[in-house]
């Protein structure tokens, strides 16, 4: 968890002790965004509902995430309506859509204190080769209705505050918050609903009997006529045969900066989008309403104890802003992403009564809000209502080694980002490139 999202956080919500031999109609593994979003959903619609969670609310992902609040998983529409059958590919990019809604009307719905700044998202073109495909998506999403803008030459400098680039895509529809906050928003929102949350309670196995499913835990065992597995990055096959061979853990770091200036306040990302580019790897850029800059950076993919590549994160924010040279981060911290092969979550209807979503291959705060939703669904019964498809259950062979595939991977993604800024480290000041042809 990021210490500083703690001190920005109001504090985590009360919960209750853990008491064996207790039954509920639901139980959910993972208090995350995931868990949390389906327990507010089921208390919401009168289930009795147990969250159970091996650390505490924010732990994992929610409490370490960029913040990012992005209008889709991780591909456009179009790719979706090109790997899905039409109705399926329709559910899912109207959710994506709609995600940044959900998120923030829960937020606003509850009250929930989270640092929000809603003024887009950008994604800007790192290379010149990725500017046509930067202003191709963007027709598609106009086309579509969607709140979007093509950013080109002067325009794209003044909205960044950077020669870095020359085009980009502004998104109108996504926004930033504080990502430990809104994990114990839906929390505190879940509890003050009616639903009962345990912390420091490792679940140990699963076991059917007759209509109930068994739930052991170091502590001793529940039961529930339901259990939703929302573990995500920790998702082990220790619960369910295979299911933790079908998640990728990766890390991902952050780093958070001494206050900016007034005057480089007024130069970095003016209105505050939050801002990724084309690259390879991490390239998350935004700014906090106290002033600090964060950034998601490099490190090392599957060290627990691994720290951010802090050169590679000065040498890209003096290539992207010159102003900001000799920049000093004060904190940096690191956590997994639950990777998948494809980049497409998962839903799975792995037995009668048990189900689990995971797989949000860095798009959490939004997508996973959606998926504990789609849980809750099936779990009241109401399996029309979900957005993702149930898909079966599909253990990767590879799974064993993949550690040394990514890792061959990222040395790869590397290089390729190196090459770039070597080639491009300053396309705006390049004459801005004639609108591509649609």
């Amino acid at each position: 968890m990021s210490s500083y999202f703690d001190r920005r956080a109001e504090p985590a919500p009360a919960t209750q002790p853990f008491a064996a031999g207790t039954r509920s109609d639901v139980i959910v593994v993972g208090a995350g965004y995931t868990g949390l979003s389906a327990a507010l959903s089921l208390a919401e619609a009168g289930t009795e509902v147990t969250v159970i969670d091996a650390r505490h609310v924010g732990w994992g992902a929610s409490g370490r995430a960029w913040g990012q609040v992005a209008a889709s998983a991780k591909f456009m529409p179009a790719q979706v309506e090109a790997d899905f059958p039409p109705d399926v590919a329709a559910r899912i990019n109207a959710a994506g859509a709609g995600a940044p809604d959900l998120v923030f009307g829960l937020v606003e719905k509850h009250g929930m204190e989270c640092d929000v700044v809603r003024s887009g998202n950008l994604i800007a073109a790192h290379v010149p080769s990725r500017e046509a495909g930067l202003a191709r998506t963007v027709a598609d999403l106009a086309r579509r209705g969607y709140p979007v803008e093509l950013l080109e030459g002067a325009a794209c400098r003044e909205v960044i505050g950077s020669p870095r680039y020359r085009v980009a895509l502004h998104d109108r529809r996504g926004g930033s918050l504080n990502p430990l906050a809104y994990a114990r928003g839906l929390a505190r929102a879940a509890i003050a609903a009616g639903a009962r949350i345990h912390e420091g309670v490792a679940v140990t196995g699963l076991r059917r009997e007759q209509r109930d499913w068994v739930v052991a835990t170091g502590s001793g065992e529940v039961r529930a006529g339901a259990v939703l597995l929302a573990t995500n990055a920790f998702t082990s096959s220790r619960l369910f045969p295979g299911i933790g061979e079908e998640v990728f853990p990766v890390r991902a770091y952050q780093l958070v900066s001494e206050p900016l200036t007034a005057e480089q306040l007024a130069t970095v990302l003016p209105a505050r989008q939050s801002l990724n580019d084309t690259r390879k790897l991490f390239s998350g850029i935004r700014v906090w309403p106290d002033g600090r800059l964060q950034i998601g950076v490099d490190g090392p993919p599957f060290d627990m104890a691994g720290q951010a590549f802090l050169r590679a994160g000065s040498r890209r924010i003096e290539m992207t802003y010159p102003q900001l040279k000799g920049l000093r981060w004060q904190e940096g911290w690191g956590g997994w992403v639950d990777m998948t092969s494809d980049e497409y979550p998962r839903l799975h209807a792995l037995a009668p009564g048990l189900w689990s979503g995971y797989g949000f291959s860095g798009r959490g705060i939004a997508i996973g809000t959606v998926m504990g939703r789609d849980l809750a669904a099936f779990a009241l019964g109401r399996p029309q209502d979900a957005v993702h498809p149930v898909t079966p259950l599909r253990p990767k062979v590879y799974h064993a080694i993949h550690r040394q595939l990514i890792g061959a991977l990222v040395m790869w993604y590397r290089l390729h980002d190196a090459v770039s800024d070597a080639r491009f480290p300053r396309l705006g000041e390049q004459a801005s490139p004639a609108r591509a042809t649609h």
